[in-house]
């Protein structure tokens, strides 16, 4: 009997109502409610109001999401970020050289939305002191099989700040990369086993990433060890609310035109998209060293899948990859749905993964 085909999930998942903070996706859902880096912005004083208590609660909904996650049957869980506002501000607060009570307004992602946010006014540093260390071990305690970590990708994070400061996009890659390594090689220390860096610029930025995107990906895994698996996630878009048919995703012929790239690189898992934009699966057969993580669930519709249409996706992929190379995972994050649609839509592509 060949082995089952592995399943995860991406990152995100919805908070339960009673986390200590405020998460994006609640906020650009209310009409006329806050941005996203404004409540990053209010972050920190949020919790420096009763840490104890605070604690508990971040605990509390760690566990939830995790085992709503292995009930659904999820091999490689993540903590849901649910310490975190937004992945990629959370890793940014971390860090010297931000301002996050001077916001820029900007337009982002191909004119897709527009916001406030914080900025880069002087030399980005790391302070050698990894938060992502206490947060994977609160999280695997809870976990009965090995989490995943992730985190945000320079151009990602480059595309979700204001620079005032580097003008410069080369540089300020390679200086957001050494940032993210020193998170990484923490991670590794504590003994996480899957740490996913998450590149969904890429697919809007084909020419930077091509001139120096990868090389901001190979600081970012600098001397982790083949023991710890490598991953790199590349969606279209996340949309700011469900069933948004309007909203402007990056067209899936980047992964294409980043194939050889993505092949030749030094990380060992490629997370695409599938199931929004329905790839020409002639796509898997240009990774010929990579695991593919293949999105087969939809994040941003409230359409359950039934159990047939994830099955016969699937069979498909396989007759253009290997299957020891394909890993079973909805298309992104899951923070826009509601924590039961969450679990049923996980459930039915674990039954399909299980089935194949």
């Amino acid at each position: 009997m060949p082995l089952p085909l592995l399943t995860t999930t991406i990152g995100s998942f919805p908070k339960p109502k009673y986390t200590p903070i405020r998460d994006w996706f609640d906020i650009s859902r209310e009409k006329g409610g806050m941005n996203c880096a404004q409540t990053t912005r209010n972050y920190a004083a949020d919790l420096s109001k009763n840490k104890e208590k605070n604690e508990e609660l971040f605990v509390k909904a760690a566990k939830e999401v995790i085992d709503i996650q292995i009930r659904a049957g999820i091999d490689i869980p993540t903590d849901g970020e649910v310490r975190r506002e937004n992945y990629i501000h959370y890793h940014c607060r971390h860090l010297s050289g931000f301002d996050f009570s001077k916001l820029e307004h900007r337009i982002l992602r191909d004119g897709a939305y527009e916001t406030d946010l914080p900025a880069i006014r002087s030399d980005i540093s790391h302070s050698g002191s990894a938060y992502s260390v206490s947060d994977f071990k609160a999280a695997q305690k809870l976990s009965s099989k090995p989490l995943k970590f992730t985190l945000p990708g320079p151009l990602t994070i480059m595309d979700t700040t204001a620079d005032c400061f580097y003008d410069d996009r080369p540089r300020l890659n390679k200086v957001l990369a050494e940032t993210i390594n020193k998170e990484i090689l923490a991670l590794v220390d504590a003994g996480c086993k899957h740490i996913q860096v998450d590149e969904p610029l890429f697919a809007r930025q084909v020419n930077d990433a091509l001139l120096f995107g990868f090389e901001g990906i190979d600081r970012c895994f600098h001397k982790v060890p083949n023991s710890v698996k490598r991953i790199v996630h590349m969606c279209c878009g996340y949309p700011d609310h469900l069933d948004d048919s309007e909203y402007k995703k990056a067209d899936p012929q980047s992964y294409i035109d980043l194939s050889s790239m993505i092949d030749d690189a030094e990380f060992d898992q490629i997370s695409i998209e599938d199931k929004h934009c329905c790839n020409d699966l002639d796509l898997l057969e240009k990774f010929k060293k990579k695991a593919v993580i293949f999105g087969s669930i939809a994040i941003a519709s409230s359409k359950i899948e039934t159990l047939d249409e994830v099955v016969n996706r699937l069979k498909q992929a396989l007759s253009h990859i290997d299957r020891e190379r394909l890993i079973v995972a909805p298309d992104c994050g899951l923070g826009l749905l509601p924590p039961n649609l969450a679990e049923e839509k996980l459930k039915i592509m674990c039954q399909a993964a299980a089935i194949v």
